[in-house]
């Protein structure tokens, strides 16, 4: 904006004048139609991550018992066609269809395609800028779900350059998400080869010796309870520590305010358990990537409080933090959890482990400098795919911020 005008903070060589002001109903059309047919088209969803993709994709045996549903009710896509959920466009989940077949999504999809005035890769990027969502925020409707539908789209306005400008920053932006996707190719390599050398450092179910060590080592790992290895923590926050810990897949323990931007804890903690650095909490919820909860060692801050639902304990030998919290990240506890999970006893989530049966958990332990020798190595692994996220986080920032130079920020 300058002088009330309606232009970009950063453009191209050779462009200048305002930006016009199209309302969508000027710049697109409806474009979904019924399978009245029940034609075998491939069933599509769409996320706000990837866009359209199977929905055999979420499925273990590739979508097989979908095969005979009805799908005389889903949508048919067409190439060269935006889609999206109504009720998560504030989420993100837009697609387009650019897979050169005709497809099919759900009844509930909003399906269109645009004139001639808009070309298709510069509106799917201005679909992910922070204008489109402030709008879809300012014009759902509805109580707890709200919704976006296409009605409402057509009465809200985008401003658009000359096609040529469209497609400069399209194309601009198109080689910063090869240049992010590449990068979260190289994290998802990274993670996936460490998770692969975790199977072979470690004994996997049924074995008491891992597939590869390093030289030097041989022999059995020994079979220990927990309660031989760690001892439980009860320290109740009689200091009133305000620092509430939850438990990330990615940061570990880490404050609430940081991770939510809020407190969700009670308003009196002095009855949680304080935590001091180095030492473990188990929440027993079951998470993505984590069916039995998750275990991690408190590393951010000197110290802090969880709840009481949380199973906490230290190590009694302080040099096995390490390799302990590179155990328990490998998931090896996971089928002993199992054996003493309550069938049927989920809580929202909340798994029915009881602490004592915790604690008589079987693990296996190598000798304490086959330990350091593991943690060490996957410490050093777990450097780099923080380096390499840190990274993917920098090219999303600064696509963020490209954005919003080379999309005019209207204030109405």
């Amino acid at each position: 904006m300058e002088n009330n005008k309606v232009i970009p903070q950063l453009r191209f060589p050779g462009f200048k004048g305002d930006w016009e002001k199209k309302k969508f109903k000027d710049i697109t059309f409806p474009a979904g139609k019924k399978n009245s047919q029940n034609l075998p088209y491939e069933r599509y969803s769409i996320s706000n991550e990837v866009g359209f993709y199977p929905q055999s994709d979420q499925f273990e045996d590739g979508g097989g018992y979908l095969k005979d549903i009805d799908c005389r009710q889903y949508i048919v896509v067409p190439p060269k066609s935006f889609a999206y959920n109504p009720a998560r466009i504030n989420v993100g989940s837009i697609g387009y269809q650019d897979l050169g077949k005709e497809v099919i999504v759900s009844s509930l999809y909003e399906v269109f395609r645009t004139s001639d005035a808009c070309y298709d890769p510069f509106l799917w990027q201005w679909f992910h800028t922070d204008v489109f969502h402030r709008m879809v925020v300012n014009v759902q409707e509805g109580g707890v779900r709200q919704y976006f539908f296409y009605e409402k789209l057509k009465e809200c306005s985008i401003y658009l350059p000359s096609i040529s400008e469209q497609k400069k920053i399209a194309d601009c932006l198109a080689v910063e998400d090869d240049l992010i996707s590449a990068q979260k190719r190289k994290v998802e390599a990274l993670r996936s080869h460490k998770q692969g050398l975790m199977q072979l450092l470690f004994p996997q179910p049924g074995e008491t010796t891992p597939r590869l060590r390093f030289p030097g080592f041989s022999g059995e790992w020994k079979e220990k309870k927990m309660s031989e290895v760690f001892s439980r923590i009860t320290r109740k926050n009689a200091e009133n520590n305000l620092n509430v810990l939850t438990i990330s897949a990615q940061y570990g323990l880490i404050s609430q305010l940081e991770f939510f931007k809020k407190s969700v804890a009670a308003s009196d903690v002095t009855g949680y358990f304080l935590l001091k650095k180095g030492e473990f909490a188990y929440n027993k919820s079951s998470s993505q990537g984590r069916p039995f909860g998750a275990i991690k060692p408190l590393r951010l801050y000197d110290k802090g409080v969880v709840s009481t639902l949380y199973i906490c304990f230290k190590c009694n030998d302080s040099r096995e933090i390490d390799f302990w919290d590179q155990y328990f990240d490998a998931g090896l506890l996971d089928k002993e959890l199992m054996s003493i999970a309550q069938e049927g006893a989920r809580n929202h989530g909340l798994l029915n482990i009881p602490t004592s049966g915790f604690f008589n958990l079987s693990v296996l332990t190598p000798s304490i400098d086959e330990q350091q020798k593991i943690a060490f190595c996957l410490s050093s692994l777990d450097n780099t795919i923080q380096a390499e996220s840190d990274k993917l986080d920098a090219l999303k920032a600064h696509k963020k911020g490209l954005m919003q130079q080379l999309f005019p920020q209207p204030t109405k």
